[in-house]
């Protein structure tokens, strides 16, 4: 899979960004071509990714808008019980993360966000990986559509707050 200069991209762990530009550097005797990508949650952060690992790291290009109606689907649904003991919730939680799948990230962020309706707070941890499992999903929501993070963080919450909200009985 080849990427271009100015296409949005996903890593799965640094989240969302732009490729900025393709160099050949020498490395190791070798010379070695890198896609240098620009991070949307960390303006001003960029890094290098070996195109020939390209594949390998999970680096894909940005979800489809397609895609994202469904991310806004998965959002706005029931979320799955999580276990109770929390080892084994936030291995659930990071194996969700860790696949780089836009929409099992949007799985975590809502069964995350469901839980701290539910208790009323999350632990240290629970919030570490509720931050970071936002900020991947609202990186690549940014990069789809073009428009800044605080913009895609709006319409995350906005989509967070339709299933959290308590519904009225007429």
């Amino acid at each position: 899979m080849a990427f271009k200069t100015g296409d949005a991209v996903f890593h799965p762990v640094r989240g969302a960004g732009v490729v900025t530009g393709i160099k050949d550097r020498k490395w190791d005797g070798g010379k070695r071509r890198y896609y240098t990508i620009e991070l949307l949650s960390h303006r001003g952060t960029r890094v290098m990714v070996p195109a020939s690992n390209a594949k390998e790291i999970g680096l894909r290009h940005a979800m489809s808008q397609a895609k994202l109606k469904k991310v806004w689907r998965v959002l706005r649904g029931d979320p799955q019980k999580l276990p109770k003991d929390h080892k084994d919730r936030y291995a659930v939680i990071e194996e969700k993360l860790h696949t780089g799948d836009a929409f099992e990230v949007a799985k975590a962020v809502r069964d995350m966000a469901w839980r701290r309706k539910q208790e009323g707070r999350l632990t240290t941890k629970g919030k570490r990986l509720y931050d970071e499992a936002l900020m991947l999903l609202i990186g690549e929501i940014a990069a789809v559509q073009e428009i800044e993070i605080e913009e895609a963080k709006g319409q995350v919450h906005a989509k967070l707050q339709e299933c959290l909200a308590p519904t009225s009985v007429a």
